[in-house]
């Protein structure tokens, strides 16, 4: 059977199983490893070897960071150190909005967990949009049903900003599990933070576009007029019930180690990129353990141990279904056959938008790209950096009924699936947009020609 109709059927199944949400991703990605391996007629015994084999890869890789950064969540949310998080961020920056989004941007990366840092956020969001209008008297309140439709959208706003500022930087900044595969498989010698000077750039003007965005909502009329008066109304009252400093300090320590041990990391120790990111995330959980009361930190751990083993199995069945599909050959033949129809800088794009769409998981997008076009000619004739920022891309474009970070953000605002498609997945699809246009731009003028990666 053709490689392209295989794949096309595996992407069906996948699609279909993730759709009905009825079936775990683990099992779903499993299934359809060896769905795609017994159909293109191996061995099943060869085909169980290379899943396993797949899942190992990606357990080695991911244990430990994922782990890390969930411990590290639970911890701060079990000692209520989120307010305090908020409460240094809001003393800082004058409009919720912009703090939302540079919380979410921030957190997203040392929490290996973009849906966590929101899962982490939203309840201090939501409480910070309803405490605007808690701060009016009698006079300057609305009929009551015009008053909590606003309240609603000024936390909704916020919520929205939130997730989008974490995916951006999640998908995009290096270390984070989706960019860790791509730089093991393309450039495991390349100096990955000099793509962050890249990265870092490109994504905080995103970042800023998104958040102007929401801004001009949450400070229009249609969410009161006096929004800006209700802001600073409610600041001066949370003046009046100050956060110690020494409690903002010990929120913020497990992120200003993970960012001390950098340095640390890369020039005391010369570490590669795989012990790196290791290095630093143990180094601050370690440091969240430490300053945790003896109550707290064996249960926080325990916690967060077990949510952090759903998602890594998640991750490993990917590893599965890009190990099947990489050994068996196959997609060198599906590559070889897109060659002559399209340029060879889109293949990769659309490899990364097929699979987020099949399944919603940018990691698992990540981690089986890097598995299927690591091996194949693609990786070859492609400069590492904009082969990146075109699955980066792909990741980014289509974020609709398979992907679970939407349907949290849907259950959280409460709002219709229209108006999180306009506030959830066209900010995404548009920074999918801007970044694959940057890597085009990159190979046509810049990469023009592989080269060898120092």
């Amino acid at each position: 059977m053709d490689a392209l109709i295989i794949l096309a059927l595996t992407l069906i199944l996948i699609t279909a199983l993730a759709f009905s949400r009825k079936v775990p991703v683990f099992i779903t990605l499993v299934m359809s490893a060896l769905f795609f391996g017994l159909l293109a007629g191996f061995d099943p015994d060869i085909v169980i070897k290379w899943a396993i084999a797949g899942m190992g890869r990606v357990f080695s890789g991911f244990a430990v960071i994922i782990l890390s950064g969930i411990v590290i969540v639970r911890l701060l949310s079990d000692q209520n150190l989120l307010s305090a998080m908020m409460y240094g961020i809001n003393k800082r920056i004058k409009n919720p909005c912009l703090s939302a989004g540079i919380l979410g941007y921030l957190l997203s990366v040392p929490t290996t967990c973009c849906i966590t840092t929101y899962m982490m956020l939203a309840p201090a969001l939501k409480m910070t949009g309803n405490n605007l209008n808690n701060t009016i008297d009698g006079k300057d309140r609305v009929e009551e049903d015009n008053y909590n439709s606003a309240d609603e959208k000024r936390s909704n706003t916020l919520l929205y900003t939130a997730a989008v500022g974490s995916i951006i930087s999640y998908v995009f900044i290096f270390p984070t599990p989706v960019t860790i595969p791509l730089f093991e498989a393309f450039a495991p010698e390349f100096p990955a933070f000099s793509f962050d000077l890249l990265a870092v750039p490109v994504s905080s003007v995103s970042l800023l576009v998104v958040i102007w965005f929401f801004c001009r909502r949450f400070l229009s009329k249609e969410n009161g007029a006096s929004t800006e008066e209700k802001i600073s109304k409610g600041r001066d009252e949370a003046d009046d019930e100050k956060i110690p400093l020494k409690t903002q300090a010990k929120a913020w320590a497990p992120f200003l180690t993970f960012i001390i041990s950098i340095p640390a990391g890369l020039f005391l120790l010369n570490l590669s990129h795989v012990s790196l990111m290791q290095f630093i995330m143990l180094l601050a959980m370690m440091t969240a353990l430490i300053l945790a009361p003896d109550g707290i930190r064996k249960r926080s751990f325990s916690d967060g141990a077990k949510f952090a083993g759903l998602i890594l199995f998640d991750f490993c069945a990917a590893g599965a279904i890009g190990s099947v599909i990489s050994e068996s050959g196959l997609a060198d033949s599906a590559f070889e056959s897109m060659l002559p129809v399209m340029p060879v800088i889109l293949i990769p794009f659309l490899t990364a938008a097929m699979l987020a769409t099949a399944q919603g998981s940018r990691v698992v997008t990540a981690v089986i790209s890097a598995e299927i076009i690591g091996k194949s000619v693609l990786a070859e004739i492609i400069h590492p950096v904009p082969l990146i920022m075109m699955i980066i891309a792909g990741t980014c474009c289509i974020s609709y009924l398979t992907d679970p970070y939407f349907w949290l953000v849907k259950k959280t605002t409460g709002d219709e699936i229209k108006t999180v498609l306009k506030n959830y997945t066209l900010p995404l699809a548009c920074y999918g947009i801007f970044v694959f246009v940057i890597a085009v731009v990159l190979w046509m003028f810049v990469y023009q020609a592989p080269q060898a990666v120092a």
